[in-house]
């Protein structure tokens, strides 16, 4: 409003120097009416229109502010999210990298469990081996005897009495 009535104001100066200088002359005219009505019709307009335009602007302006803390909203929210997910990634980091020190000391222990294992394993088969050894070597030594007391008692060549027979088989043993 204070913006008409200064255009107003500056208008008709304009047109009361016009007037004065004799230059223009519009005395036959309606053109000063025209420019009252013209003033007059944009002060109503400004009077009806102006509450409509300040409220519809003041809510577009709102409306643009509340876009913006919006959009600022996600961009903080989206932040948040990508340091928690960067926190959860160095925190799985660390826990596959524990995991792996634990595989690896879990591994090593196994390897000497079973390495213990196979030497406690190999001890018992090279024991049940000679044990195994010695009684085959018993019982062919035993079979030898037999063998050699039949060709003995079944062969009449050769007479020996009882105690030739036990020195033999004491020398046949031993």
């Amino acid at each position: 409003m204070k913006y008409c009535v200064r255009y107003g104001v500056v208008f008709g100066c304009l047109l009361g120097v016009s007037y004065a200088s004799g230059a223009v002359d519009i005395s036959h005219t309606d053109f000063s009416e025209r420019v009252i009505n013209f003033i007059i019709f944009l002060a109503i307009l400004w009077y009806l229109g102006a509450h409509r335009l300040k409220a519809l602007l003041q809510s577009r302006q709102q409306e643009i502010s509340s876009r913006f803390e919006q959009a600022q909203d996600r961009i903080n929210e989206a932040k948040r999210g990508r340091e928690q997910a960067q926190k959860q990634l160095e925190e799985a980091q660390k826990k596959a990298a524990d995991i792996i020190a634990t595989a690896r000391k879990e591994a090593v222990v196994i390897a000497q469990k079973y390495e213990e294992q196979c030497s406690v394993d190999i001890e018992n088969l090279i024991k049940s081996s000679e044990s195994l050894m010695f009684f085959e070597q018993r019982k062919a030594r035993v079979e030898l005897v037999e063998s050699v007391l039949k060709e003995l008692f079944n062969s009449n060549a050769a007479d020996i009495d009882t105690q030739e027979y036990v020195r033999i088989l004491n020398k046949k043993v031993a």
